[in-house]
């Protein structure tokens, strides 16, 4: 567990080439996932050295995640995958996931990073699947079934209104009673009802 004053819920590794992939992702997990992103851009002071400030920011988190793109991790994103696989050694606490970005080759992906599951966002980064396993990957908890699918309001309410109709024709040509009619009505006003909460 981080022992300084400020502390991170994960580390965001990554090669140069992937960083404005990688920046889009931050900002997602900041304001949608309420999670304490460690991104370089945004915590290193232009002008400073660095490679000190990286090596402390590993320390300040409780995961690491590790962005993957199209180029085999080399140079000092190979040395932060090192430093975060050291760390996890001594610390079982300390979780290092690999995220595949898009145009990612999973022969990227060396054998100790291998050896963990991982977050695929190869078919895109508004995976919502994927970016639920990637916030519970971070946080430490299993991703269970997944975020559940959210019924667009727009296409409910027009079918309501296509059902309602539909019901008001087969009453106009007398094919059902009034009573049947008020309560298939009633139905699908409880549905919408219950869409809108």
């Amino acid at each position: 567990m981080p022992n300084n004053s400020e502390i991170f819920d994960v580390f965001l590794s990554h090669s140069h080439a992937d960083a404005e992939i990688v920046e889009h992702i931050a900002q997602r997990l900041e304001d949608k996932a309420k999670i304490k992103v460690w991104l370089d851009k945004w915590i290193l002071v232009p002008g400073k050295s660095w490679q000190r400030d990286i090596a402390k920011g590993l320390n300040m988190t409780y995961c690491c995640a590790v962005f993957l793109g199209g180029k085999t991790p080399s140079g000092w994103f190979r040395q932060e995958i090192e430093r975060a696989l050291d760390r996890q050694a001594v610390d079982d606490s300390f979780r290092v996931v690999a995220v595949l970005l898009p145009g990612a080759d999973t022969d990227n992906v060396d054998r100790f990073l291998g050896l963990r599951s991982w977050v695929d966002f190869r078919d895109g980064l508004e995976n919502d699947r994927e970016f639920h396993r990637l916030k519970c990957a971070i946080r430490g908890v299993a991703p269970g079934r997944g975020p559940v699918e959210k019924v667009d309001a727009d296409d409910s309410l027009h079918a309501v209104k296509e059902n309602l109709s539909k019901i008001k024709q087969l009453l106009s040509a007398r094919l059902i009673e009034k009573e049947i009619a008020l309560e298939y009505q009633r139905k699908l006003l409880d549905g919408i009802i219950r869409i809108a909460n």
